[in-house]
């Protein structure tokens, strides 16, 4: 399958999920996203007045986050490829600027934003590697780029974790709906054949981010990258 139909089939998924995909995130993580956008909202260094961008924004939660940190004067924009996530953001954050986008070919200028933060969105992109090199050409000189993403469970310690995500996860959303057990299906999979954190940071100093800080969660399940565009 090409990139193209690959991002097309990964889109309608989250279009059918969009109505129940904030409630179930609060289910599964048992309540601790909310926590992790906190900190990865601090972790992106805004002051007021200046412009963030939000990427794979969904219904704008980790957006939110972002609002006091740049106000008065500032901007925060929500970018999806999910019309559907946008048409529930939309009145949900107000104050958020969201369009419907693709983050691989953004519209920003060149060294535009002050921050750049993306939730749970890295391992859902087709193009990861040019989507990330996308983000370091919006970037100013010194704006700190935040992926927030769940790491794949590579230490023994986390086998239940691993049987947690690969079935209980798919098992409890398919007794809503088809779709939902089908979104996280993939949700285990695409985890699964995400970077090491180790990894995703060698492959973010490639591209010319320095430093790299990575920071892990609730027991190593989530990773924090703290990736700064040099000055």
């Amino acid at each position: 399958m090409g990139q193209e139909a690959r991002a097309g089939q990964i889109r309608r998924m989250f279009d059918e999920i969009a109505p129940h995909y904030d409630a179930r995130n609060r289910l599964f993580s048992a309540d601790r996203d909310r926590a992790w956008r906190r900190r990865a909202a601090r972790r992106a260094g805004l002051r007021p007045g200046q412009t963030a961008l939000d990427l794979c924004t969904g219904t704008g939660k980790l957006a939110h986050e972002l609002l006091p940190y740049v106000g008065p004067g500032g901007r925060v924009i929500g970018v999806d490829f999910s019309a559907s996530m946008l048409v529930l953001a939309r009145p949900r954050e107000p104050q958020v600027e969201f369009r419907q986008g693709d983050v691989s070919r953004l519209s920003e200028p060149d060294a535009s934003v002050d921050a750049i933060t993306i939730g749970f969105g890295l391992r859902n992109l087709v193009d990861r590697e040019g989507s990330l090199r996308e983000m370091h050409r919006v970037l100013r000189p010194g704006g700190r780029l935040v992926i927030l993403e769940l790491a794949p469970p590579r230490s023994a310690l986390l086998r239940g974790y691993r049987f947690y995500l690969d079935r209980v996860m798919p098992m409890v959303a398919g007794l809503f709906s088809r779709a939902d057990g089908k979104a996280y299906r993939y949700l285990a999979e695409s985890v699964e054949g995400f970077p090491t954190a180790a990894a995703l940071a060698a492959m973010l100093e490639r591209i010319g981010f320095k430093p790299v800080i990575v920071e892990r969660m609730t027991f190593g399940i989530v990773a924090l990258h703290v990736a700064t565009r040099p000055g």
